[in-house]
Order: structure tokens, then C-alpha cells, then sequence
């Protein structure tokens, strides 16, 4: 199937009386890679969290191509081929690298989740464990699939929540600070593979992230948030010179290089 087209009109979001997103507008096209940048409370993760039907929107809509998900349940928006990862890396620490994996595909298995972990229909066993495999090997986790979880090392962590979300074969990707964490070799290596994974399984890709570089090197267009309102939006290099970004997120304008750290942090 081909990547999908993803429309945030209007988009309201509060929480008691506290508008977190305010008519939030934006449009991601088929197969690009689209970043969503602001400081923290920007609303950045309520939006992601109203993409894939944990909260459930005030105002506006959203369509994914003709589909409108503004208020179906979670595992409706990920049967249209959605699939998320988490700030915080979600992971059965006691269990294997492909455990953890194999639950990545429970929305794709006949049998169901309870089924699979008993090990019944031993032939959809076999053919989703050897699609695992090759996402593992796609992500370079194929030496750590015996290895328990919870001793990876974070890289490696990040990683396996990265193959878990491909292991749902979505067609929208949603990554929330997919590099958060990781050392400066780590983050460019993870932000290539985002890229290679959008070319190679024909993703359409929407990301949070603080990370400035990996920003402006993978993205497409950008979206910026604050205080749950667009002030921005367009190609990194029409971002990067935007005055609003500039004095905000990325430093003085006679220093482009500089990474977000002064008043505010984008996270």
C-alpha cells in the first residue's frame, strides 16, 4: 500500500478548561518526513497523542487520505496502518529482544496476542518470527534478539522501540524524540535509519524531537508549536531563518550552529 496523506484541521485539545492544543493546522504529504519542533508544554505530545486516538480532540478533525480518525479507538487508527513510539522506551525488561518484538505483531496475527504467547498457530508463529528477523537485521538488533531486554544497552533500547513500531507494518510513523538520549554519532545514525525506513517500507513519517540537527537534516517540513498554537511552519531552511524560531529555539541569528539550549528547550 502506498503512504498515506495526513490532515490536522483545526485541532483542539483540553484538558479541565485548559486548551493544550488550539486549532492546530497542518498537512503532511505521502512519504515525506514531517517534524513537529517547540518548547516544552508546546502541546507537541498531545498532538501526537490525538494522531493515534489516546486523547480524544475537542475541535477539528483528522484524515489519514479519505479515513477521518479524529475519534476512533487506538487499535481502530492502528489497523489504518499507525503506528507510535513513546518518550519513555516501552519494553518487557525480563523478556527477549524478540518477545518484545514478536508484540509489536499481535495486530497482525489471526490467532491473537494470548494465542501467539502460547505458542498456537505454529505456522503464523513461523512466518511473523521471521519478519521480525528481518526488521531486526533492517534496525541492526540481529545479534541481540536472544538477549534479555532490560540488559540493552539505551542505544540498542531506542533502537528495539524503533523496530517494534516497524514491526506493525504502519504505513504513518509516529515518533515521539526518537533520539532523546542517545550521543551525537547515536542521534545520526538512528535519524539516517528513519530516512532509510521511509524509502525502504514506503512511510509516511511525523516526529517530535529536540534534537536540532537531526531536525534539519531528515525533515522535510516542519511544524512549530507554542503554547498548543502554530507560530511556524515550512522547509527547515525557511524554519531556520524564521524570526520567531531563530530568537526562540535556536540561539542568536549569528549563530546558526548553535543547539537549542538557552531559554527555552525544545523537547
Amino acid at each position: 500500500m502506498s503512504p498515506p496523506r495526513l490532515a490536522v484541521e483545526e485541532v483542539s485539545l483540553a484538558f479541565s478548561g485548559l486548551l493544550a492544543l488550539d486549532e492546530v493546522c497542518f498537512t503532511v504529504e505521502p512519504g515525506t518526513v514531517h517534524a513537529v519542533i517547540g518548547p516544552n508544554g508546546a502541546g507537541k505530545s498531545s498532538l501526537l497523542n490525538t494522531l493515534c486516538g489516546i486523547y480524544p480532540v475537542t475541535g477539528g478533525r483528522i484524515l489519514l487520505d479519505e479515513h477521518e480518525v479524529t475519534r476512533l479507538r487506538t487499535d481502530r487508527i492502528a489497523a489504518l496502518g499507525v503506528g507510535r513510539t513513546f518518550q519513555n522506551i516501552v519494553v518487557s525488561p525480563q523478556e527477549s529482544v524478540l518477545d518484545n518484538l514478536m508484540v509489536g505483531r499481535h495486530r497482525l496475527t489471526s490467532a491473537g496476542l494470548v494465542a501467539t504467547a502460547l505458542w498456537l498457530g505454529r505456522r503464523e508463529q513461523r512466518r511473523h518470527e521471521e519478519r521480525v528477523r528481518e526488521i531486526a537485521h533492517f534496525v541492526g538488533l540481529s545479534a541481540r534478539l536472544d538477549s534479555t531486554a532490560g540488559l540493552l544497552a539505551y542505544g540498542d533500547l531506542k533502537r528495539l522501540e524503533f523496530a517494534r513500531a516497524l514491526c506493525l507494518e504502519p504505513r504513518l510513523l509516529i515518533l515521539d524524540e526518537p533520539v532523546a538520549g542517545l550521543n551525537a554519532a547515536e542521534s545520526w545514525e538512528l535519524g539516517q535509519l528513519v530516512l532509510t525506513a521511509r524509502k525502504a517500507l514506503d512511510l509516511t513519517v511525523v516526529f517530535v524531537e529536540h534534537d536540532m540537527g537531526v531536525v534539519m537534516s531528515i525533515a522535510d517540513r516542519i511544524t512549530v508549536l507554542d503554547f498548543g498554537r502554530v507560530v511556524a511552519e515550512g522547509l527547515p531552511a525557511e524554519v531556520r531563518r524564521d524570526p520567531i524560531v531563530v530568537s526562540a529555539y535556536l540561539g542568536a541569528p549569528d549563530r546558526p550552529e548553535a543547539t537549542p539550549q538557552a531559554e527555552r528547550t525544545p523537547q
